[in-house]
């Protein structure tokens, strides 16, 4: 309950001001990691030998986090933030755009909902210059998405779509990597399309003569090779297919749609306008992770804490809700 524990006549800090203000924290030391990498106070990864200076290293790691890769000879950038490898920090800021953006809308004191929307500034900015093609679309389609399904006021709709094209070209204009990340994205898109990775790993999966009840847990983990042979594949639900067969994977996918469809409920329920908006931002996260199937979010840290976690703030909202509205009447 004390989650929650906010109404519009005593604002007060609460949990999800703390976990917001912890991205706009993560967010501003990966800033300053560019930094230091742009004015070369870090080394860059130009001089490393082969593969470290093509590809992300423990030998490049700079301030916080751990491997990285800043070339920019070959326009090479892949920053971890403040987490140990660029994919975790990529899903992340992923994670940090809904959450960001769900706790603008909580906050009813204008102090705490300006600081809320620097932090979803701080997210856009450091999804771009990290170089992680996934961070980098990903993000700005979700704040873009999340601003049209939970403003129904089109003047302060038109409003917010300035301003967040107005961070992008400030972004282009003083970072100077808004065009390198484009770039990036169009080329890693032409090289290997994700849909096409996708469908030639369910085929793969499919000819290798599958199990009913697969492989086993953990033969397709890189983690686990020094326990015995392993097989790398990235991408989710064919991992599942090759670990834990048809049937494991049918009841997993029944599983996430059964959260799915009731933690719907429980934010279609709600009848205040903040907490609604709040919630739908929240809920479309468990939507994009419960299907998701391009790499593996669901079992890699941080996402595989977040998502349970807004599984059950979501599930509890309706109760929170009733007692909020019995308590004001």
């Amino acid at each position: 309950m004390w989650l929650l524990s906010h109404t519009r006549s005593q604002p007060r800090f609460n949990f999800f001001s703390a976990f917001s203000y912890s991205f706009a924290i993560c967010c501003s030391l990966c800033l300053i990691q560019y930094l230091f990498l742009t004015t070369g106070i870090c080394p860059s990864s130009v001089d490393l030998p082969h593969p470290a200076s093509t590809r992300a290293s423990l030998q490049a790691r700079c301030f916080v986090g751990g491997s990285l890769l800043y070339n920019p000879v070959r326009n090479l950038i892949s920053l971890p933030g403040t987490f140990n490898a660029p994919w975790q920090w990529a899903w992340f800021l992923i994670f940090g755009s809904f959450f960001s953006m769900s706790a603008y809308f909580y906050e009813s004191d204008l102090l705490w909902r300006i600081i809320n929307a620097f932090t979803i500034g701080l997210v856009l900015v450091a999804a771009i210059i990290s170089g992680q093609t996934t961070a980098t679309l990903l993000v700005p389609i979700v704040f873009l998405v999340l601003m049209f399904a939970t403003e129904p006021n089109k003047k302060r709709l038109s409003y917010k779509l300035f301003l967040v094209f107005l961070l992008l070209f400030l972004i282009a204009n003083n970072f100077g990597v808004f065009g390198s990340a484009l770039d990036s994205i169009i080329a890693r898109w032409q090289y290997s399309p994700p849909q096409e990775f996708i469908v030639n790993q369910f085929k793969w999966i499919n000819q290798s003569g599958l199990e009913i009840l697969g492989s086993g847990v953990g033969k397709a983990a890189s983690a686990a090779r020094k326990l015995g042979k392993v097989t790398l594949i990235e991408t989710f639900y064919p991992r599942l297919l090759y670990e834990i067969g048809w049937l494991g994977t049918i009841v997993f996918f029944g599983f996430v749609s059964l959260i799915t469809y009731t933690t719907f409920k429980a934010y279609r329920s709600l009848k205040r306008s903040s907490l609604w908006r709040f919630s739908l931002c929240l809920w479309l996260f468990i939507v994009l992770i419960s299907y998701n199937t391009y790499y593996y979010p669901l079992i890699i840290e941080p996402v595989a804490i977040y998502y349970w976690l807004i599984a059950g703030i979501l599930l509890k909202l309706p109760e929170i809700n009733e007692k909020l509205t019995t308590k004001s009447i």
